[in-house]
């Protein structure tokens, strides 16, 4: 055995932190890879979700079904975004409410303009007669 090969007993030397560290990515880097598991198959951050939903469900608890059920609801919503990080899915997530609260806006503003035309409707229609 040579002095850079890795062995599980032996600590790394300095050549293989090297080479390991060229191969992850920086802390807090939102462009690393998935999450893999022992298996090889990457898994999506909604495959993630759905695993930790399993484990809450797996403790048999109503605590632990309410969990899974929270978890189960996140992972849909991931998959409706698309989003592949938990970062790109509270920005997706947030455009999102966004967009609905300029809705309601919009459709309050409306009624409110409807409204508005009744009532003047209906007090020029009682100074008439």
């Amino acid at each position: 055995m040579t002095s850079t090969s890795l062995h599980p007993t032996q600590p790394l030397g300095p050549e293989a932190l090297t080479l390991l560290t060229d191969r992850l990515p920086a802390p807090g880097d939102p462009a690393g890879p998935p999450a893999v598991p022992n298996n090889g198959q990457p898994m999506t951050l909604a495959e993630v979700i759905d695993h930790e939903s399993m484990a809450y469900r797996a403790w048999g608890t109503p605590a632990g079904d309410f969990l899974a059920r929270q978890m189960e609801r996140l992972a849909q919503l991931v998959r409706w975004t698309g989003a592949s990080t938990p970062e790109d899915h509270d920005a997706r997530m947030e455009v999102w409410d966004d967009e609905l609260r300029e809705q309601w806006y919009e459709r309050g503003y409306q009624d409110g303009v409807d409204a508005g035309r009744q009532d003047a409707a209906r007090v020029r229609f009682e100074e008439r007669y």
